[in-house]
């Protein structure tokens, strides 16, 4: 009998609900999976095929590569090279592709810093530079151990000269500079989710910052990482100080503008769009995000301004009547909203799909449920501003 096709959507969440499985087991039974890794390989492959016989192989190897890490992650042997060898040798071996050596590379190599072998780490992880944003940190943080045990000059001396050690750790966060690899390409593969390198990472991005004081990169990527791994305090530090290093740079003004939204801190938030304004008086975006922060807090006259800036600046007209549709909705008045509506469905033509949406999201605006009201509002709003970024060219670099 034919297996049933279901959607790769779903058979990730099975996966992952299995990953979660194993998650539990494994710690349960660490000393039976560490004396006999080919038989707990055995297991996992036939749990798996049981539960998800036509698992793509992609997914499959994933699966596997998780398995393997949360292993290592628990395990007493993690430090133990010879161990982690031969627990890599038994996952290759069962994956479908028999790739994937180098994540596994990086994985020790992360371990060997764990482990204090710094020198070992280097080797092991100089030739994966470009895979992850945590990869030249690690690098440069051996570099700087190394220079210290070298007996080089402290880092606060600002007469004596690095040693060579010290100069490599350097070379290496510049290295990071040049590549800009991506962040957090690692833990999207559910590895180096590894509280001790992230610290590192960390460490040797306020480093670069005190050594390059001129380099915006290191800031720009530091934000991108606290974003995603959530981390506010270190955020708002950065741009606080990236603000001040650089005034002008509309990636940080962009960066302030969503956090004071985030904040719900309105007075943040206006001031940030006077400053991006005071800086870029001829550019549309400061204009819009004027605009936005108008919708959002429903300021009739405060809009009406901006919206004559923006018409000033030739603003495009899709953009100017989807900005239109949505203060009127914000600030409940739905007859006017839906003139707007109706003149969007006209205006823009061959789109007309996505006017379909707003209207659906528009009707949920009528609610008595504030929930809903308040979940359709967050929905139209961040739709609209989506369209319009794209639309206006507006990059988050």
């Amino acid at each position: 009998m034919d297996v049933e096709w279901q959607p790769d959507a779903i058979i990730r969440v099975k996966l992952n609900q299995l990953k979660k499985d194993f998650f539990d087991y494994i710690p349960k039974n660490l000393d039976k999976i560490e004396s006999n890794i080919p038989v707990f390989y055995g297991h996992v492959i036939a749990t798996l095929e049981k539960s998800l016989p036509e698992v793509p192989d992609d997914l499959h190897d994933r699966f596997i590569d998780s398995i393997t890490v949360q292993v290592l992650e628990v395990s007493k042997k993690s430090n133990d090279v010879a161990f982690i060898e031969k627990l890599f040798d038994y996952s290759l071996r069962n994956k479908k592709k028999k790739t994937g050596r180098g994540l596994y590379d990086i994985v020790l190599g992360l371990k060997m810093i764990n482990a204090g072998r710094y020198a070992d780490a280097i080797e092991q992880l100089k030739k994966y530079r470009s895979v992850d944003a945590l990869i030249c940190p690690a690098i440069a943080y051996c570099y700087f151990v190394l220079s210290t045990q070298a007996g080089g000059p402290e880092e606060t001396d600002p007469i004596r000269r690095p040693n060579t050690m010290a100069l490599a750790s350097r070379e290496q966060m510049i290295e990071l500079a040049r590549l800009q690899p991506p962040v957090n390409r690692l833990k999207d593969l559910d590895v180096a989710d590894n509280p001790a390198i992230d610290k590192i990472y960390w460490f040797m991005i306020k480093q670069a910052i005190d050594w390059f004081p001129s380099e915006r990169i290191f800031f720009k990527l530091g934000l991108e990482k606290s974003f995603k791994d959530g981390k506010r305090d270190i955020q708002e530090n950065l741009l606080q100080i990236a603000i001040e290093r650089f005034p002008k740079d509309m990636y940080f003004l962009r960066e302030l503008f969503r956090m004071k939204i985030e904040n719900r801190d309105a007075a943040g938030v206006s001031g940030v769009v006077k400053q991006m304004t005071q800086q870029y008086p001829d550019e549309l975006e400061p204009i819009y995000y004027g605009l936005k922060l108008s919708i959002m807090t429903g300021k009739i006259e405060t809009y009406y301004r901006f919206r004559k800036l923006a018409l000033i600046k030739n603003i495009p007209n899709q953009a100017l009547l989807l900005l239109d549709f949505a203060f009127e909705l914000m600030i409940a008045k739905q007859f006017e909203a839906m003139a707007c509506l109706d003149e969007i469905k006209v205006k823009f033509g061959v789109q007309h799909y996505y006017v379909t949406l707003l209207e659906y999201v528009a009707h949920d605006f009528l609610s008595d449920d504030e929930k809903k009201v308040k979940q359709a509002k967050k929905a139209m709003i961040d739709s609209i501003d989506e369209y319009c970024l794209k639309l206006l060219k507006i990059k988050d670099t």
